[in-house]
């Protein structure tokens, strides 16, 4: 069974550090202790060669942690100094008490403590194969200023591996926004639990590679419930992982036939935007659907059906789509599908909406109380333009807001939302978070979209899947498609779905 990582803002990992004390499960000093132990390995894997570590510490937990790593790599006779940014007699509490035991191991601690002392900072940093960012942690909620910056100035032009501790000191652990000046970071080792500024906004930039938090003796079960007791965003949040793949793929019943398997309706098309149902189509095969079936305006038909071939293609007007095991629609409509749409929310099967049903719901307040009624499993797809028309705000706010936008969607429209773009958002009406982590800009192409929602609708159809809740179905097509928009050598939409089969075939092989 894979782990589950949760994501938590400050506040919550703050209410887990409390509890776990409060708790007597360990101790401040003890945690501390612990977190600067998990620096250890990464200070190996990262440096260049057998040279110094140069660990930069600020006040507060995070510089506690940098001193713990300190001693310990002096311990094991590496070459380690410390430049606190901050005179050292200024910490307090188990950061004070970790200076301490550091020079009483004989750990080499160098004091820069203002602009003057800058050319003997960057002395230090050109003598490091690697450098340790402790400066600040999560509790940073102001914009870095004066000295502290001009040091981060100086750290950002070294070209050496920088290791951040819990998150890169200067983004905003809730926002991932960048507080002044902020550490540009090789790599990133979260402290218990992953934070939201390692993934949102310029956070998951300067976060480099982010490893697995360090287990420091707060269990899963506090972190879950820091989420739910400090409720400031979802109450619950978690970052996807491939074991939520393998659980959505299983291989065939050796009696199994084509309607067990699934069946598709693909509600799509006008003139000049023939390929988006299409590649829907192409989607929900990828993942093996059964059957699938497009029903499209009748002046598109022959355009549509003369260019697929295990695709079956029939007038919007005579198609039999009642039998539908899932519905998948809006690609390349056009403004007249507003009575079609209606219809279809009224139906009992699986709803996928994307694109232009996205925009048209938006203009209605017939179609969102027919949505909000439905009881049936629904998900919207927008990326971040057709957000901002579902919540009449604007692109650039959704995308400074995205989690706190995929949120209002899902409870707005009492719906499950997939809110695309990098690092993919999806929410359920219960206020529950997933972070997709994979992906590539790859995916930014036209007609990507389409083929998710494609794969939506082709796991929620799988009968043989009847065990998986259809969230979980949704969130595996969501990272499949990311895993599969990460590999080299496509460059067109349509390229997509054989390389999504490719990952299935090869999850079923393992299986």
């Amino acid at each position: 069974m894979s782990q589950t990582y949760h994501i938590l803002t400050a506040q919550q990992m703050f209410a887990a550090d409390k509890a776990t004390i409060t708790a007597k499960q360990s101790t401040s000093l003890e945690l501390m202790e612990r977190a600067g132990q998990a620096i250890l390995p990464l200070c190996h894997k990262l440096k260049l060669d057998a040279g110094r570590v140069v660990i930069i510490v600020g006040q507060g937990n995070n510089g506690g942690d940098g001193l713990v790593a300190a001693r310990l790599l002096r311990l094991k006779n590496v070459p380690v100094t410390v430049i606190p940014l901050i005179p050292i007699e200024s910490l307090q509490g188990d950061a004070a008490i970790q200076a301490k035991l550091a020079h009483e191991a004989g750990v080499k601690i160098r004091p820069a403590t203002c602009a003057d002392d800058l050319p003997a900072l960057q002395a230090w940093l050109h003598r490091a194969v690697i450098i340790v960012d402790a400066i600040f942690g999560i509790g940073l909620n102001k914009p870095i200023q004066g000295w502290i910056a001009q040091a981060i100035q100086a750290i950002n032009h070294m070209d050496r591996p920088i290791l951040s501790v819990d998150i890169p000191s200067g983004i905003d652990a809730n926002t991932g926004k960048v507080l002044g000046e902020a550490i540009q970071a090789t790599a990133t080792l979260p402290i218990a639990a992953y934070k939201w500024g390692h993934w949102l906004q310029q956070g998951h930039k300067h976060s480099g590679h982010i490893f697995t938090p360090a287990h420091i003796g707060i269990d899963a079960k506090t972190l879950q419930h820091a989420q739910q007791l400090v409720s400031d965003r979802a109450s619950n949040s978690v970052l996807i992982n491939e074991h939520m793949i393998h659980q959505a793929i299983a291989k065939r019943d050796s009696q199994a036939y084509k309607h067990s398997s699934g069946y598709v309706w693909v509600f799509g098309g006008s003139i000049g935007y023939t390929g988006a149902p299409q590649l829907a189509a192409m989607g929900a095969q990828s993942v093996g659907a059964g059957l699938v079936s497009i029903a499209c305006p009748p002046d598109t038909h022959t355009i549509i059906a003369t260019s697929s071939l295990e695709v079956m293609v029939h007038p919007q007007n005579h198609a039999p789509w009642q039998c539908a095991d899932a519905i998948v629609a809006g690609m390349g409509w056009d403004e007249s599908q507003h009575d079609t749409l209606h219809q279809l929310l009224q139906h009992h099967a699986p709803l996928v909406l994307d694109a232009s049903a996205l925009h048209i719901l938006s203009n209605s307040q017939t179609l969102q109380k027919a949505l909000r009624q439905r009881s049936a499993f629904t998900v919207l797809t927008p990326h971040p333009g057709e957000a901002a028309q579902l919540l009449h705000t604007s692109t650039a706010n959704i995308q400074e807001n995205r989690l706190e936008s995929v949120l209002k969607l899902a409870k707005n429209y009492q719906a499950w939302v997939v809110l695309k773009g990098a690092q993919t958002l999806i929410a359920s009406p219960k206020q529950q978070v997933w972070l997709n982590p994979f992906g590539s800009a790859n995916l930014a192409t036209a007609g990507t979209g389409d083929v998710l929602a494609g794969m939506i609708g082709g796991l929620l159809a799988n009968q043989a899947q009847s065990t998986l809740q259809d969230g979980q179905k949704m969130i595996a097509a969501v990272a499949m498609h990311g895993i599969a928009g990460a590999k080299s050598g496509w460059y067109k939409a349509g390229q997509l779905p054989n390389l999504v089969a490719k990952e299935v075939t090869q999850l079923l092989s393992i299986h």
